[in-house]
């Protein structure tokens, strides 16, 4: 969703290849040549194959400077913004992955509900921390300027309207939220992926 959503807000020419994941088409031979993590997004650009959505959505705006999306690389602000991207992939996102997917983390029948405890536990925990982060600083993760940040949360946040803990019941994180679906290229992307919101 975020590097779509990049994709549109950048204005870029490009190619959307769907790998159906619940027909298994992330695990074929030909995929995993591609991405061996059998994971999904992708990127193919210029001959090279980058994965990660993190990575894909530092480089896309790396291309594209003039957007204003990403902070000067001299900036004081570089720091935070490859903070919130790294934090929010080794943090949040794994906490994300642990409530959906409890079954990867023990072997066998074990119980899942310590695991999905645990996991909903450590999202409520990193929600707050966004929300003080965007009550003190916001409206955006840097500030008063809509980053590639941003985008990266929205996907995670839009991922927890299933979840136990939920962006959207976070005053400041709801806020954000609706900003983001005001933006035409999350309506675009929305709408070319089939996907809703009600807050």
């Amino acid at each position: 969703m975020a590097t779509h959503a990049i994709l549109e807000e950048l204005g870029v020419a490009y190619q959307l290849i769907e790998i159906d994941l619940a027909k298994g088409m992330q695990r074929t031979p030909e995929y995993l040549a591609i991405n061996p993590n059998g994971k999904v997004p992708v990127l193919e650009h210029r001959g090279e194959v980058i994965y990660e959505s993190a990575a894909i959505l530092m480089y896309l705006l790396d291309q594209h400077p003039d957007a204003g999306l990403a902070p000067a690389p001299h900036s004081p602000q570089r720091g935070h913004y490859y903070q919130y991207l790294t934090w929010m992939s080794n943090t949040l996102q794994e906490a994300a992955n642990r409530w959906a997917h409890p079954e990867h983390c023990v072997a066998g029948d074990s119980d899942l509900t310590p695991v999905v405890e645990k996991a909903t536990h450590e999202l409520s925990r990193c929600w707050s921390i966004i929300n003080d982060d965007l009550g003190g600083k916001g409206p955006w993760l840097l500030g008063d300027r809509v980053s590639g940040a941003d985008f990266h949360l929205f996907m995670v946040a839009y991922w927890s309207s299933r979840y136990d803990s939920r962006a959207q019941d976070f005053p400041n994180l709801r806020r954000h939220l609706q900003a983001m679906l005001q933006r035409d290229s999350i309506k675009r992307m929305m709408s070319q992926e089939g996907l809703t919101f009600k807050l």
